[in-house]
């Protein structure tokens, strides 16, 4: 997939605002995006989104991510910024999570795309369907400037 970008949603919808990342995708799916932008809903994907990232030329992830900022609220980083690979998942509420994954391919040196993460402070990651009202909130925003970034990659 030349030049190609690929969306990923991270999280588990019934976990409140972990589903943040499927929510964003829905978003996106409602809009006609450019031919070489794919959006996916990955769920808790763990180690299979090394395979997911193979082929695409740039990836950009959004997760849920307990950052320190008020509920709603996302931050925009790069793994090398976020130095992922110390860290023992403290971003992702997910089984394997991210920065897991990360690890691995660069314990494999395995070759991964141009990666953005975009992660979203949430309110409560619980057992309960929907997301609190600023995560929900922060929704518009956010997909406005996940727009500005997709044509900033294209």
């Amino acid at each position: 997939m030349q030049g190609s970008v690929l969306v990923l949603g991270l999280g588990n919808p019934l976990r409140g605002d972990d589903g943040v990342g499927p929510r964003i995708v829905e978003e996106l799916e409602r809009r006609e995006l450019p031919e070489d932008v794919t959006a996916m809903d990955v769920g808790t994907a763990g180690l299979d989104l090394l395979h997911l990232l193979e082929g695409c030329d740039r990836a950009i992830v959004v997760d849920a991510a307990d950052v320190g900022l008020k509920p709603g609220q996302f931050v925009r980083f790069t793994p090398d910024e976020a130095r992922l690979a110390q860290n023992s998942d403290g971003l992702s509420f997910h089984q394997v999570g991210l920065s897991g994954v990360l690890s691995l391919a660069n314990a494999l040196e395995h070759a991964l795309p141009e990666i953005v993460i975009f992660g979203v402070q949430p309110t409560e990651i619980d057992w309960k369907e929907g997301l609190s009202p600023a995560v929900e909130a922060t929704i518009p925003k956010l997909i406005e400037v996940l727009i500005e970034e997709i044509e900033a990659q294209l």
